[in-house]
């Protein structure tokens, strides 16, 4: 059986990576994530057009012919959906009732947006720059049309780290993913990463577009009170792929599995509770440990005693950062990533010994795959455990 992303909406489509199936580090192509908020535009990549205006000295026009022959970057980076895990919250919260897969970890490469900002001669008084993709639509509250766009802090979008990215994983955007450019902004939920880039525009107030007043903000509380924070960075976060909920584990050694990550930071510690949260105990990563890029991680659980059982997994950033136990309602339907118990029962009647992960030959075959992506085009999905890994 072929794997396919999940499809939670087919018309516009938004689907889920199949994290059950991930045995990579790298989310191949068509198993990546895809959200969209309208439609996907027709594009002809021979009459594109790439519009720079706004504050800046030269304008711009940029064709795909131009854009393709400019100097490029490479980033690794995990992206995620700021509504990734909006069905587990309760009371039911509204929205695409994502589940746990609206991430993925892949290969960009593109244009720095900061390389094409300096040939424009950004204006230093430009504190936003404002990016617009050629989809278009409506919204139940806003009936009339409009594109989707955003805007990044002038400092975000001059990181050489941010991208007008044109391949993935080695090869060409594909229509669901951006073709022929989408904006990638590593570090950050994917809302910020504009897809069908059109048009960027240096502006010298805050953007109070739809996607960024309307929806997609969060409450902070302040001196002043409660305020209304755009959605940006990425919050750490880990997922338990195996055993998922429900399982029947055995009495002996099992393995428990998964994948961690933190936004601009690497994955420093994921620790895992068999007991509902009482203590806790380091698992063991497994392969890169990079900025923007999540972790594979493991644990090998004895356990002698049978009934249910709840397992727990958080993740410890670079930067000292812990992820929460319980989901902050002040982040409302986004910033899920709260540690989700996962509900399991060891039954008397069977018993395991699972083994740990070879460790050295998986690092070795991520590090290879990183270092030759890093040299050329590849696509490639990189089988780790023979079916038995994450």
């Amino acid at each position: 059986m072929i794997e396919q992303r999940h499809v939670v909406t087919a018309e516009p489509e938004n689907s889920e990576t199949p994290l059950e199936s991930l045995r990579s580090w790298v989310t191949s192509n068509r198993l990546f994530f895809v959200r969209n908020h309208f439609g996907v535009p027709a594009i002809d990549r021979d009459t594109w057009r790439l519009s720079i205006g706004g504050l800046v000295g030269r304008p711009l026009d940029i064709s795909w012919e131009q854009l393709a022959a400019m100097p490029e970057r490479t980033v690794f980076a995990t992206m995620e959906c700021a509504g990734n895990g909006r069905s587990f919250l309760t009371p039911h919260a509204h929205g695409v009732q994502w589940g746990a897969g609206a991430v993925g970890h892949a290969e960009w490469t593109g244009v720095p947006l900061g390389l094409l900002l300096e040939e424009a001669g950004l204006s230093a008084d430009a504190s936003e720059v404002l990016c617009e993709g050629a989809d278009r639509g409506r919204e139940a509250d806003h009936p009339d049309e409009m594109p989707f766009a955003r805007s990044l802090p002038r400092a975000k979008a001059l990181d050489r780290d941010t991208l007008i990215a044109t391949r993935m994983n080695g090869e060409l955007l594909e229509p669901n993913h951006g073709a022929p450019a989408r904006l990638l902004v590593p570090g950050w939920y994917g809302v910020a990463s504009v897809k069908w880039l059109t048009r960027i525009a240096a502006i010298d107030r805050p953007f109070a577009g739809y996607f960024q007043s309307t929806k997609y903000t969060v409450q902070r509380e302040t001196g002043a009170g409660r305020e209304r924070v755009i959605v940006g960075p990425m919050s750490i976060k880990s997922e338990i792929i195996r055993p998922r909920t429900g399982d029947v584990l055995g009495l002996g050694t099992n393995r428990v599995f998964g994948v961690a990550w933190a936004g601009d930071d690497a994955v420093a510690r994921v620790e895992i509770s068999t007991d509902g949260g009482n203590s806790w105990t380091s698992a063991e990563l497994i392969g890169p440990s990079a900025r923007y890029s999540w972790s594979l991680w493991e644990y090998l659980w004895e356990t002698g005693e049978p009934g249910p059982r709840t397992i727990l997994a958080r993740a410890i950033s670079s930067r000292g950062a812990v992820q929460p136990l319980e989901h902050d309602p002040l982040n409302g339907v986004y910033l899920i990533h709260h540690s989700r118990p996962c509900a399991v029962r060891v039954a008397a009647t069977q018993r395991v010994q699972a083994g740990s992960a070879d460790a050295q030959t998986l690092m070795y075959d991520m590090a290879w795959f990183a270092e030759e992506n890093s040299r050329r085009p590849l696509d490639v999905e990189l089988e780790f455990s023979a079916g038995a890994g994450i």
